[in-house]
């Protein structure tokens, strides 16, 4: 079983409560392509202390042998680089417009500040730099943050800065290109970890631009606003 984890964390707190997603690899797990974790699906299991209650596994059933099912699977997970290294894991779903003004891609970085009645917590979607954008797509990252949110989601702020590669001359935006960021929606996934006697709980939010267009027109280094009322601003047929 491969984890992505420094055992530090674990040794540190009894109470921490760590869930690894199986996954093909580390660039799957980060692109949000193994988030679920349905009880008897083998699809997570839990690390630590905790490890033999993982989700899905009967109590009656020896921790040697349902550990077992486990071995030769990759599972991947994310912590804190510093305390409190316990963190809870979020996916981003982004999906972009294409309006006629649009820039077939752009590149550059974002961060969010997500918004709930429990507080708000601060992301950085692009950690690794730069990132591609292509207009029309759709876009997955998972992200890790101490704090819990509850799945309770009200108002996600998207910052966005272009970026101007000279390496690369599509990417110097003076006065023949569009440096904005069109962004249809933002979805917000919280995993509630499933327990004993528990069923497993995903919180979903989708929040859409707050204005009369389908879409947040966001400049470079500026600002959207995102709330839950994408119901109210889709027609009917839209609405999944």
């Amino acid at each position: 079983m491969c984890v992505q984890i420094s055992f530090k964390t674990i040794i540190l707190n009894k109470n921490f409560t760590l869930i690894a997603h199986q996954c093909p690899s580390y660039q799957h797990f980060q692109s949000g392509k193994c988030f679920d974790c349905k009880p008897g699906s083998g699809s997570c299991a839990l690390m630590g202390y905790h490890s033999d209650i993982s989700p899905g596994l009967e109590n009656e059933i020896s921790p040697q042998v349902r550990l077992q099912g486990n071995i030769g699977n990759k599972f991947f997970t994310t912590t804190g680089r510093e305390f409190p290294f316990c963190h809870r894991l979020y996916r981003i779903n982004l999906e972009l417009a294409n309006p006629p003004t649009a820039e077939n891609w752009v590149q550059g970085f974002l961060k969010a500040s997500l918004h709930s009645s429990a507080g708000v917590i601060h992301l950085d979607l692009t950690p690794s730099g730069d990132m591609k954008l292509e207009h029309g797509s759709s876009y997955s990252m998972v992200l890790s943050h101490p704090a819990d949110l509850g799945g309770n989601i009200k108002k996600v702020e998207l910052n966005w800065e272009y970026d101007m590669n000279v390496l690369e001359p599509r990417t110097i935006c003076l006065f023949w290109c569009n440096d904005h960021l069109y962004v249809k929606s933002i979805g917000v996934d919280e995993l509630e970890l499933p327990g004993r006697g528990k069923r497993d709980t995903q919180f979903n939010s989708r929040l859409c631009a707050r204005n009369k267009k389908d879409y947040a027109d966001i400049s470079n280094r500026g600002k959207g606003v995102f709330v839950d009322i994408c119901e109210y601003n889709a027609s009917p047929e839209k609405i999944s």
